[in-house]
């Protein structure tokens, strides 16, 4: 089965012909890597914007951390967090993931304009499908629990009202206590197909479940939930298995920021110093079909992205530019421009007053793209002595 090329997220229709990056904005005071960094909604306001100038697509919020050992969070509380910072993400157009596995949270999050419920416990929560099914925000489905030796679909974390599976599960995590994993005197890695058969087994049961109450499978994103309640081996089997994954039907999400099985793939024990194996593992996962990347460093991120999808694949991109009344530049400087721009070449043209419409091929990725295309109109307009007009991306 061809990679999902679109997820629709309320009134965002999300283009996956290239992989997407989406930024994590913790605003918790005990995140593994960053927390208290955006405690304060000044500090995580201040942050959103810097990701969405590093180029972040799309931004995930979290006012509950689920970090080993995390301490749970009443709903009142993550709401509280998270409220006035989705208030300025939604004021400034940008596509906002609440990261919550708490129903009222999601739902009062996504009437303030949020468009994703990301649930670390996959819409296992019965409320939480019926919010979903009330929307028509795009929906994270993530697998949490073990995967291999003893385990079975029924191991995953379940929501429950009368207990929280997901804070023992981390806790014992925490603790670095791998009992619950029963693979004594295994092989190093673990069997791929027992592994395979029970993640692709309870993400396929979620998904199904929320498009029998009426939530269409193109919102629906899966995630199988590298690093909770999952061994390094068991880690490395769903990675080597991405491209199995991407196959299902639905758009794949990798989040392995920071983690501490990229620690220990990379050597680096310092949570916060892992963004490079980050970006080497989520790198590998695209090459696999993975087209959106959690992380937290956005900018940087964004940039190896640019350079690996530039070196792997060509995209079309489709310009209008829009002309300035006074400008006395002519519609064949423009075309000239911007075909001699480097990767780039201007495939059709359509003129329709001010508007002059490309339809451009081009092996640069959407950033260096956008700052060439800025450049070489700047250069025209310096030229002919035109005033700036406006250039408006489709």
């Amino acid at each position: 089965m061809p990679i999902t090329s679109t997820w629709n997220c309320s009134n965002v229709a999300l283009d996956l012909s290239r992989p997407r990056v989406m930024g994590v904005l913790n605003v918790t005071p005990d995140s593994f890597s960053d927390g208290g960094a955006h405690n304060a909604p000044k500090a995580a306001i201040a942050t959103a914007a810097q990701m969405l100038d590093g180029g972040a697509d799309l931004i995930d919020v979290g006012g509950e951390s689920t970090r080993p050992g995390f301490t749970p969070v009443e709903p009142d509380e993550e709401y509280h967090r998270l409220e006035p910072v989705v208030r300025w993400l939604v004021k400034e157009g940008t596509l906002v993931s609440i990261d919550t596995r708490h129903p009222t949270v999601a739902q009062r999050c996504i009437e303030l304009g949020a468009q994703i419920i990301n649930d670390v416990t996959g819409f296992s929560d019965p409320q939480m499908v019926q919010e979903a099914a009330n929307s028509t925000c795009g929906c994270v489905v993530m697998h949490s629990g073990p995967v291999s030796g003893a385990a079975t679909r029924s191991s995953a974390v379940m929501a429950s009202s009368d207990r929280d599976d997901l804070s023992t599960l981390m806790n014992v995590a925490s603790a670095g206590d791998r009992a619950w994993e029963n693979e004594q005197d295994q092989p190093l890695l673990p069997q791929v197909d027992h592994v395979m058969e029970l993640l692709e087994g309870y993400l396929l049961d979620r998904a199904k479940d929320l498009e029998a109450q009426g939530v269409d499978a193109s919102r629906i994103c899966l995630d199988p939930g590298v690093g909770f309640g999952k061994s390094p081996e068991d880690n490395i089997v769903i990675l080597r298995a991405t491209q199995q994954l991407a196959s299902l039907g639905y758009p794949l999400m990798c989040a392995v920021s920071r983690k501490r099985f990229v620690g220990t793939v990379s050597g680096v024990a310092d949570a916060a110093a892992r963004d490079d194996a980050t970006i080497g593992v989520s790198l590998a996962a695209v090459a696999r079909g993975a087209r959106v990347l959690r992380v937290h460093n956005v900018a940087g991120m964004a940039q190896a992205l640019d350079g690996f999808w530039a070196a792997s694949e060509a995209w079309a991109a489709r310009v209008s530019i829009l002309l300035s009344p006074a400008a006395n530049m002519n519609d064949r400087q423009v075309i000239e421009a911007v075909d001699a721009m480097p990767l780039t070449r201007v495939r059709a043209t359509k003129a329709a007053g001010d508007v002059l419409r490309l339809e451009i091929e081009t092996s640069l990725d959407r950033i260096p793209f956008q700052h060439a295309l800025d450049a070489a109109i700047r250069d025209v307009a310096t030229q002919t002595g035109s005033p700036i007009f406006e250039r408006c991306g489709e």
